[in-house]
């Protein structure tokens, strides 16, 4: 007989999960998540408010890692890592939920990995259990509880996280089911943190909370095994009511780092934003025009990118990410959005500015209903007038380094390069998903081998 509570039957599956048991294919799919997160880190690394965070914590000694090359305590490790990871919002994004797992689970897993000295194993079984998770729980709840204004970052990779962490601990079923039945009742954060610092923050203190969760559940505390289905539970307060239980019955069976699998990103900014990037580069480049050709632009986009693009006059390099007219100003002018148009000089452009004029958005109603919304759900269509009076106009479903279109490891290889070239860090030869992960970060943390 299944378990009654979603708490139990994550902590059951979580517990006893042996590594002989992930499929070859998923085990490289996680090894390639890991990749690009420790390389986004390096990125983050030189970011001044990164940089004034981790100086906050650096009284805190201890074994974990950070991106700035410290050893701090595993939570204060957890936090740098965490904001570092998706400061730049250059880090992975799973459809289940709309989540970027792994900007929250993997700053817990290092910590804890480095705390306890755990294997390459370990820190991948860790990190598999902790997305798996992660992403069943962004299925059982759907888009629902995104469009219902909650950050299902913070929300859903916390419950995944504490479970990882609890893994690593070796914390047995009973354990881990405090540590989740704590961790769903104290889930819901806001999604009017966009544009803020408290988006990346936040990342790391869900991540650190993870931690101090499994922590108090091995001490022996207790939290709600029906934190997720009690009346004035999880799926009622931050879900109208709604779940799809049986999606937790899959888990274990369909590997949801597989399938649906993850979108890398290829530009620093929202993943809402990636297909008009690929776009307006394509439109362009066919149409043999550039930036300076630009009279107007029409981008009709689904109501789920419209809720996530928020700002059409960005005041700071957080808006611009959460910015349709400004990403589509960068793809016309580099052709993507690079880590340096999120600098204070480039955001006031005058280039920029001009093309952002001429951007119009409008939500797309076919393209916020099923099949498309589904299918497509960061669609764009767009449609180009010229100064010299021809057109061009197309749509993209999926940019470049979405599950369907994914990118190759040598793609990812070169993305790793770039980020510690843009972090001032030497790029070791042969850098792969396949290298050791402990080494990986060491590399991309900026420590010797």
């Amino acid at each position: 007989m299944a378990e009654p509570y979603l708490t139990r039957r994550f902590a059951n599956w979580a517990a006893t999960l042996p590594v002989q048991n992930i499929p070859k294919r998923v085990r490289h799919a996680a090894r390639c998540a890991i990749f690009d997160t420790l390389g986004v880190m390096a990125a983050g690394s030189t970011h001044p408010k990164v940089a004034a965070l981790a100086e906050s914590f650096a009284a805190s000694c201890g074994d974990s890692i950070t991106a700035m090359g410290q050893r701090l305590e595993a939570t204060a490790a957890a936090t740098v890592n965490g904001m570092a990871a998706h400061v730049w919002d250059f880090d992975d994004n799973s459809y289940t939920g709309m989540i970027h797992g792994s900007a929250i689970i993997l700053p817990a897993v290092l910590a804890v990995a480095d705390e306890v000295g755990a294997s390459d194993d370990d820190r991948l079984v860790a990190f598999a259990i902790g997305s798996e998770i992660t992403y069943t729980l962004g299925e059982i709840v759907s888009h629902g509880h995104f469009l219902r204004g909650w950050w299902a970052t913070g929300s859903l990779a916390l419950i995944g996280a504490v479970a990882a962490v609890c893994r690593l601990y070796k914390m047995d079923a009973n354990m881990t089911t405090q540590a989740i039945g704590m961790a769903a009742v104290s889930a819901g954060i806001e999604r009017s943190i966009a544009g803020t610092d408290a988006k990346p923050y936040l990342c790391g203190h869900v991540a650190a909370r993870a931690i101090t969760l499994a922590r108090a559940a091995r001490a022996g505390l207790t939290g709600p095994q029906d934190g997720f289905e009690h009346p004035n539970g999880f799926f009622a307060l931050l879900n109208g009511g709604e779940s799809t239980l049986n999606e937790a019955d899959t888990l274990g069976l369909r590997w949801r780092l597989d399938t649906p699998g993850l979108l890398f990103k290829t530009s620093p900014v929202c993943s809402a934003a990636h297909a008009t990037i690929d776009l307006t580069a394509e439109l362009l480049a066919k149409a043999g025009k550039t930036a300076s050709d630009i009279a107007t632009a029409r981008a009709e986009v689904p109501e789920l990118v419209r809720a996530s693009l928020v700002f059409d006059q960005p005041a700071n390099a957080q808006e611009a990410q959460f910015s349709l007219p400004y990403c589509l100003a960068c793809a016309a002018l580099h052709g993507r959005v690079r880590l340096d148009d999120l600098t204070a000089d480039a955001l006031t452009a005058p280039d920029k500015a001009a093309i952002m004029a001429r951007v119009t958005v409008q939500i797309a109603d076919d393209l916020s209903v099923p099949p498309s919304n589904t299918d497509f759900p960061e669609s764009t269509r767009l449609t180009f007038s010229f100064t010299d009076g021809s057109s061009a106009s197309g749509f993209c479903g999926e940019a470049y380094g979405m599950p369907n279109r994914p990118l190759s490891d040598a793609d990812l290889g070169d993305k790793f390069a770039s980020c510690l070239a843009f972090a001032g860090r030497s790029i070791p030869c042969g850098q792969a998903p396949t290298t050791s992960l402990s080494l990986l970060a060491r590399h991309a943390f900026g420590l010797s081998a």
